[in-house]
């Protein structure tokens, strides 16, 4: 989930998140684990969440752990005044893998831990946790999913150079992709799908939208116009860009770009590489 934090007009408390790397034992499933911290106030804080193509764990207070599934829209969330709230953002095509169910399940929901795992939730949960500092509380949750991982499948690889391909190819045909793989596109859309969540061509959407989240944030001042931004981004032109972020974030891009923040290592899939389908 990537963040777009905008508060009450009237005296919003204050919204400070941080995100890092995961643990090395870790980093084939997680993008990154972070935190997020509300301030003093007297209002709610509305954390406006944007479709990434992940899903997080995600642990508020001391309540017990959910999923939040891979989002197709924009997700607002409402935090009270000095709420402190810890994630594991997991990698495209990692949720099906670590967490059981095809991921195709938890797309725009929210899913208790437990309802997925029994009671092997409960170690990562509850008040006793929630007393931690952010840093330790962390830390013992990569520890209890390193361990979990030890008797979790890899993600799918396929599916992984997939992904990498429609990141670095955001016009890209899923015609070609399915070629490239040998494939037949409906094998490769319920493949993706019960890996991502959704399919290839809805996935390389939401890239797009990521990508220029990232662009926006790398501009130089002057800010970067939107038509140059559109044909960075992989869009047909302008008005596409514009149709498709009021789409995934209910928003103008103009409006969106003011308020917005990406998530920094989803960055990573843009960069040229050298990998299978690069």
């Amino acid at each position: 989930m990537s963040p777009d934090a905008t508060g009450p007009a009237a005296q919003p408390p204050t919204s400070t998140y941080r995100e890092r790397p995961p643990a090395a034992a870790l980093a084939g499933h997680v993008l990154c684990v972070w935190s997020q911290a509300i301030g003093e106030g007297v209002a709610l804080h509305q954390h406006r969440v944007l479709p990434d193509g992940c899903a997080d764990l995600v642990w508020i207070g001391a309540a017990p752990v959910v999923v939040a599934g891979p989002a197709t829209g924009p997700v607002v969330v409402p935090l009270g005044p000095r709420t402190t709230v810890v994630g594991v953002r997991l990698r495209p095509g990692a949720a099906g893998a670590l967490l059981g169910p095809p991921a195709s399940e938890l797309i725009d929901r929210d899913t208790p831990l437990r309802d997925l795992w029994g009671a092997g939730a409960d170690a990562l949960s509850g008040p006793a946790s929630a007393q931690l500092a952010v840093a330790a509380r962390l830390s013992a949750i990569e520890a209890g999913l390193a361990r979990r991982l030890a008797d979790a499948p890899p993600p799918d690889r396929m599916i992984a150079a997939a992904v990498r391909w429609l990141a670095r190819h955001p016009a890209g045909r899923v015609a070609d992709l399915a070629r490239l793989l040998e494939l037949g596109e409906r094998r490769l859309q319920r493949r993706f799908a019960a890996a991502v969540g959704y399919g290839p061509k809805t996935f390389q959407r939401v890239l797009r939208l990521q990508r220029v989240l990232a662009l926006a944030g790398r501009a130089a001042r002057p800010e970067m116009p939107l038509a140059a931004l559109a044909a960075a981004a992989g869009f047909a032109d302008q008005p596409h860009m514009s149709r498709e972020v009021r789409a995934l974030t209910g928003r103008s891009p103009g409006a969106l770009l003011r308020h917005s923040g990406s998530t920094l290592e989803l960055s990573d899939l843009f960069k040229t590489g050298t990998g299978p389908l690069a």
